[in-house]
């Protein structure tokens, strides 16, 4: 550090000191292998440089919320654990593209030899208020802001937030977003005019430029990239197929001297049964539905929308989750197994249902094509079920679903 005495000699004014200097540090590192090695796994590129609190950091709850979010996958079907699925998504999407750009930008800083008058990292700031309630502002010292933020979102927001959510859970998803993301861009504004301030007094000024290798643009078209994507991933909802209402309209029933055939040309689908059935296309709630004229077997075919990110497997967690709620006491899923239904891979969960004194047994075969669930249900309304066999087969086989 360098400091002037400031004093003009026989002048009867003080000149005040000057700003003290600072004289570059460089710690050569290679920012294109930083970023590389966070991109194979988040953290690494911090301990190559040697900042090895903000790697653990990074690394432990990144596979940590990866682990568990992997393990859920396979058990989603209530709300509570698709809630708790999003969260640790979220914070393994963020963290992860938070240690490739943190990796590159640290490696640049380092080899222009500004890292070691940086304190307070505005990528740091940035993600702890990205993830956090107002942990960055902490960072940062602002103490009374990070009260205020931590106070404002527990207390206030998120309970108007949870009322709102009942009739629009995806929105107040996305204002959540927009309320963090804001959060982030103003602890980064603030650590970052700080960092400037102190580059400022950094003589000779340091030349990022001419550092050369990996361009930042890289890095940061790639973090662009996982943003665009994980918006996308939350924008699912409003491109989902309504099925609450079925579309009737161009629906037509054509009874036969063997079979009867329901055909509903908007959703693609065609539905047979044998002579002896009657079909139904007056509902909304369900695509068709039918029953044997002698009120032994009975078969329905329904849509529903279904998230693409989930695997079918999910909507048997679902119907077991829905099974367990009081108002369905005595029901219980008694197997699941693999078949196809309309050409496409399907579950067939056999089911006890309780109705009066009696239980039936049902099918429910599920097959999904994009974001629709295909869901066609048997019931023998009989204690014995093989004189409805012969039926069942035929209408599963024979169903016809959109290729």
């Amino acid at each position: 550090m360098s400091t002037s005495t400031g004093l003009n000699i026989g002048a009867s004014a003080y000149v005040p000191a000057s700003k003290p200097t600072f004289v570059p540090q460089p710690v050569p590192r290679n920012p294109a292998l930083a970023f590389l090695l966070s991109l194979l796994l988040p953290g690494l590129g911090q301990f190559y440089c040697r900042k090895n609190s903000r790697g653990a950091w990074t690394l432990i709850p990144f596979l940590i919320a990866l682990g568990v979010t992997i393990w859920l996958t396979t058990m989603l079907g209530d709300a509570a654990t698709a809630f708790g699925w999003g969260i640790l998504l979220r914070v393994a999407v963020f963290l992860y593209v938070f240690a490739f750009l943190d990796a590159y930008f640290t490696a640049r800083e380092m080899t222009a030899g500004t890292d070691p008058f940086i304190a307070e990292s505005p990528r740091v700031a940035a993600i702890l208020n990205l993830l956090t309630r107002g942990f960055g502002y902490f960072y940062l010292g602002q103490r009374a802001t990070g009260f205020v933020v931590f106070l404002g979102l527990g207390i206030f927001l998120q309970p108007s937030l949870k009322s709102m959510g009942l009739e629009d859970p995806v929105a107040v998803g996305l204002l959540m977003e927009t309320v963090f993301a804001a959060l982030a861009i103003h602890a980064y504004n603030i650590a970052r005019k700080r960092e400037e301030e102190i580059l400022a007094t950094i003589e000779p000024a340091p030349q990022f430029a001419a550092l050369g290798g990996l361009p930042p643009a890289v890095p940061i078209a790639l973090a662009i990239l996982f943003a665009a994507a994980y918006l996308g991933l939350c924008c699912i909802p409003f491109f989902m197929p309504d099925y609450s209402a079925i579309n009737q309209t161009p629906a037509r029933i054509s009874p036969g001297d063997k079979e009867t055939v329901y055909t509903n040309p908007k959703y693609g689908v065609e539905f047979r049964a044998p002579a002896a059935w009657t079909l139904a296309d007056q509902g909304t709630k369900h695509l068709v539905s039918g029953r044997r004229n002698d009120n032994v077997c009975a078969a329905d075919v329904r849509l529903a929308a279904w998230s693409p990110i989930l695997p079918l497997r999910s909507y048997v967690r679902a119907l077991s989750a829905q099974l367990e709620r009081p108002e369905n006491k005595g029901s219980r899923i008694v197997q699941t197994t693999p078949t196809t239904l309309g050409g496409l891979s399907a579950h067939d969960i056999v089911l006890t249902v309780g109705q009066q004194a009696s239980q039936i047994t049902e099918h429910q075969i599920a097959a999904r094509k994009g974001m629709t669930l295909y869901i066609l249900t048997t019931d023998c309304l009989t204690n014995s079920t093989t004189a409805c066999q012969p039926d069942f087969r035929f209408i599963q086989q024979h169903l016809v679903l959109p290729k």
